[in-house]
């Protein structure tokens, strides 16, 4: 049977098996025919398909006229802010997130930066479905530019400079931090990241070779190289990313991971210790997220479960932070989507400034 997903933000499945490059092709001709034929920027994670996918998804996106910015290997939360950056009108995610290696995907952006919604969602498949592509002709045709930086310093600079991220407080601390970033595009930034934040690092699986090296989903019974690196190291604390950089689990000191459930709960809780404000999670969010709001005197607003449902009510009703119970932390100050280095940059400053281990603060 195919193993072939469609969403409204997307498409994934597996390659050689429902994922194939037709479907690719005719996808970025239906998402570039919605775009209007505008600017998009593409970038993902290491899988071994990649090149696969992108040279089909790029075939598509150019046959209607659309200019790509090729941002390259870059974490999910990276492709949506350098869609902003560019004043594009939209981007695309080749990746396929915690799925196995052998999946891909695409996961389709508006010109925020945001995953498509129901409705918007909903017309490009209809444009698959109906293969209603707007082709054009050869003096029309999109253009291929390589944007070789990255977006990665951008990243790194909105982390750093955003309010509730006591940069100055880390540093002091020194901490020495294990990195579990699953052979994948997380190893491109999250070390930049701790470095500039004075940490001295440790890591397993630190390459982008795409060879996951441990199952792709960070879950704890996943992390036991990161626990064990911990434990015998000594070191403060441990971080896990998924393969796409937007979900973020936590090994406390003593080399047990805390669940991902507790990223959000820990993250929530340090930021309403400088400023109140209504905080949005999913359905699916445990109650102890909601718990730490509530007993700060806040409201907690919840949501059907998907990051877009998450962000759309983040909007509407001014959240100061918000995000899903799988380590998936939104900080609207720096952007509304789930994002692993926000969620690291929020846990040490809660370490550097509360001055007490983690095990201590779960």
């Amino acid at each position: 049977m195919s193993k072939l997903m469609t969403g409204i933000a997307g498409i994934r499945g597996v390659i050689g098996d429902g994922l194939s490059p037709d479907v690719i092709a005719r996808y970025g001709a239906a998402f570039g025919t919605f775009m209007k034929g505008g600017k998009i920027v593409v970038g993902g994670d290491t899988r071994p398909s990649r090149e696969m996918v992108r040279s089909a998804l790029f075939s598509g996106l150019i046959s209607v006229g659309c200019d790509i910015i090729d941002i390259g290997l870059a974490t999910t939360p990276t492709i949506e802010l350098m869609v902003v950056q560019h004043q594009a009108a939209g981007g695309i995610c080749v990746t396929a997130s915690h799925n196995p290696v052998s999946w891909n995907a695409m996961k389709f952006l508006d010109h925020r930066g945001r995953f498509l919604g129901l409705e918007d969602g909903g017309e490009v498949n209809r444009l698959f479905e109906e293969r209603e592509f707007d082709y054009v002709g050869v003096h029309h045709l999109g253009k291929l530019r390589k944007h070789e930086e990255g977006g990665v310093e951008a990243h790194i600079k909105a982390v750093l400079e955003n309010e509730f991220i006591d940069v100055t407080a880390i540093r002091r601390a020194q901490f020495r931090v294990a990195l579990d970033c699953v052979n994948s595009v997380g190893n491109l930034i999250v070390p930049n990241l701790l470095h500039d934040l004075g940490c001295d690092i440790r890591k397993v699986h630190g390459d982008i070779s795409g060879e996951f090296g441990r199952e792709a989903e960070p879950t704890p019974e996943n992390l036991t190289d990161l626990s064990d690196l911990v434990a015998n190291e000594g070191m403060d604390i441990g971080f896990a990313l998924d393969p796409d950089g937007d979900r973020l689990a936590i090994v406390n000191e003593h080399g047990q991971p805390i669940g991902e459930e507790l990223t959000l709960a820990l993250a929530i809780k340090h930021v309403l210790s400088l400023e109140k404000g209504p905080v949005v999670m999913n359905l699916s969010s445990s109650r102890a997220s909601e718990d730490v709001a509530r007993a700060a005197g806040v409201e907690v607003y919840r949501t059907p479960v998907g990051e877009a449902h998450v962000a759309t009510e983040m909007d509407r009703v001014n959240s100061i932070i918000g995000g899903e119970g799988n380590g998936g932390v939104m900080l609207p100050g720096v952007h509304a989507n789930r994002d692993a280095m926000v969620g690291i940059g929020l846990i040490l400053s809660m370490l550097a400034t509360q001055n007490q281990p983690l095990s201590v603060l779960v």
